[in-house]
């Protein structure tokens, strides 16, 4: 089942049009996007809406990238009612997991990783309970500019929170440009902590910058290869954001990410669109 996550089409405003767009390139299921989704779905009867007409369409839905702007330091309680509404979202929608992410360094300032880990775990313990009791799992997105880009920050703080239903995503673009000779050997330092993928190639260089697969300098075949080392069987997306032929660059990856899918053994059942 080919995924791709809808955030690549965010500059466009229309639902409909993103839907329709992605289907027409081949995919059959889609990773829900804060815009223009959670923008635009303010209400539960709209989300019904959108869950009965995505399965006339024939597309279903698995993943929230909720792009919840972290920031426990100094904001905790805003930061976890922003986790409060998205789990709402995600739970109304079935969609199974939330994609997040640990502060940006920008944020973090000059706190030691040591400092960050003693409020970043407990943190993230209540987000997953709290999504854990509404049946989702939670995956934290490592970027270059986060902490959890460095493995050993990233094994300490899913470790530390020690809940079954928190792990990472690996994104091969941003892996590429936070770890550019080490992108490969960090699947297998992570090892069981993967949890999701974001898959597509890149530069080693340009941040965010999700290229079709084959048009990068990736070694795709040799993540696809550390990924079965570790017998990764979650769940995984294309991705595109910031690729500025996003038709093109769908319709080039339906079929590969297929067969992606089909080496690494992923049989995840599909998951219809739920009318909540």
């Amino acid at each position: 089942m080919a995924r791709i996550n809808a955030v690549s089409f965010h500059e466009n405003p229309s639902i409909e049009a993103i839907c329709r767009q992605i289907r027409d390139s081949g995919f059959d299921s889609i990773e829900l996007s804060r815009p223009p989704f959670y923008d635009k779905l303010t209400t539960r009867a709209t989300r019904r809406a959108l869950a009965s007409w995505l399965g006339e369409l024939g597309l279903s839905m698995y993943g929230f990238d909720a792009w919840v702007e972290v920031e426990p330091f100094t904001a905790e309680a805003a930061t976890l009612a922003g986790f409060e509404f998205a789990v709402e979202f995600a739970a109304d929608l079935d969609l199974g997991m939330i994609i997040t992410h640990d502060p940006w360094r920008r944020i973090v300032g000059r706190r030691t990783p040591r400092e960050c880990l003693e409020i970043l775990i407990p943190f993230f313990a209540r987000v997953a309970d709290l999504a854990g009791k509404a049946g989702l799992d939670v995956v934290i997105e490592p970027h270059p500019d986060t902490l959890s880009m460095d493995n050993q920050f990233a094994i300490d703080l899913v470790d530390g929170v020690q809940r079954d239903n928190l792990g990472l995503v690996y994104d091969c673009c941003h892996y590429g440009v936070g770890q550019p000779d080490g992108y490969v050997a960090a699947i297998e330092r992570l090892g069981r902590r993967i949890r999701h993928v974001h898959f597509s190639d890149g530069d080693r260089k340009t941040y965010a910058l999700h290229l079709p697969l084959g048009e990068g300098e990736l070694a795709l075949e040799a993540i696809v290869a550390a990924l079965k080392r570790i017998g990764f069987s979650g769940t995984l997306t294309n991705d595109l954001y910031n690729y500025p032929l996003l038709e093109r660059g769908a319709r080039h990856n339906a079929e590969r990410i297929r067969e992606v899918e089909r080496q690494l053994g992923l049989t995840t059942p599909r998951r219809e669109a739920r009318v909540p």
